[in-house]
């Protein structure tokens, strides 16, 4: 009784080790996956830059109509299998040179929309439409809506660039059944390498806290060469880029699913331009040696 009392604990110690490592462990739940979502407005103007067409297939582009190398630019995008967005110019709050196509709140219903039809006609690929300043036009909830009937009749989708924080877009998109995002952040209304940088940033700490951001830039020299820099060390940021179109329901239009930000209220927007100075303006479209001015 005594040996065998002696090799109890041994047999008892050998049981359990055998239970701890015949038990699998549970899987540990991956983390969800940040995305980031890049788009490059306002081109047209000028055939599309070289740095441009070297950058991955995920970044998109927004397209001026009615410009001379819109549809150039189209092809070029389509072939390199990119989405593609009617880059719609509205009416902005402040005093700015329009393009001749330009949405106004003074226009009627039929103008609106024959307007709209008209320049998405010249962008067969485009997908989803954005505005171009519109700070006026966009707090028009009457006028919004006429832009929103037209997208939702050809399974379109939206991108409020957001350059006013009492835009109602987005409101009468969902009344319309039409899937509508947010623009998070700008890239460039200051164009140096540093500042293109730390907004990219900022785009990568808002997809960490909300699982998704969407940036918007333009084709600055500047900003092609930096976020070109910046691509290259991306597996260093832990978020992944994405076509802008992975972010909406598979078909839009189609849906009443509406994917907007976590957060409603408009201190998530890229507000914050210089300490002490408030901005959510867009950088009009940019021809050549012309000097951009931003006008919302």
């Amino acid at each position: 009784m005594q040996r065998l009392a002696r090799w109890l604990p041994l047999f008892f110690l050998l049981h359990l080790t055998f239970e701890v490592q015949a038990t699998p462990l549970a899987p540990t739940p991956s983390q969800p996956i940040a995305k980031l979502a890049i788009v490059i407005d306002d081109l047209g103007y000028q055939a599309m830059p070289s740095p441009l067409a070297q950058l991955p297939a995920e970044i998109s582009v927004a397209i001026l109509p009615n410009t001379p190398y819109a549809t150039q630019v189209h092809d070029q995008a389509r072939q390199q299998q990119r989405d593609i967005l009617l880059h719609m110019p509205m009416e902005p709050s402040r005093p700015a040179p329009l393009e001749p196509n330009t949405l106004m709140r003074s226009m009627g219903k039929a103008t609106v929309q024959a307007t709209l039809r008209q320049a998405l006609a010249q962008l067969p690929d485009a997908f989803a439409i954005n505005n171009h300043m519109g700070s006026a036009f966009t707090q028009d909830a009457q006028a919004s809506g006429w832009v929103m009937e037209v997208l939702a009749q050809q399974h379109l989708a939206f991108l409020d660039s957001r350059t006013t924080p009492h835009s109602r877009a987005g409101q009468q998109a969902r009344a319309h059944q039409v899937a509508t995002l947010d623009r998070h952040i700008f890239l460039d209304h200051e164009r140096t390498a540093s500042f293109v940088h730390q907004q990219l940033q900022r785009a990568v700490q808002r997809a960490q806290r909300h699982g998704y951001a969407i940036a918007i830039g333009h084709p600055y020299p500047v900003t092609l060469h930096t976020l070109q820099q910046w691509l290259a060390r991306q597996p260093q940021h832990d978020v992944t880029l994405v076509k802008l179109s992975a972010l909406y329901p598979p078909h839009p239009a189609a849906s009443h699913l509406t994917v907007s930000s976590p957060s409603a209220s408009h201190s998530d927007t890229e507000q914050t331009v210089t300490a002490g100075t408030a901005s959510t303006s867009e950088p009009a479209p940019i021809a050549a040696g012309t000097r951009v001015k931003n006008n919302v």
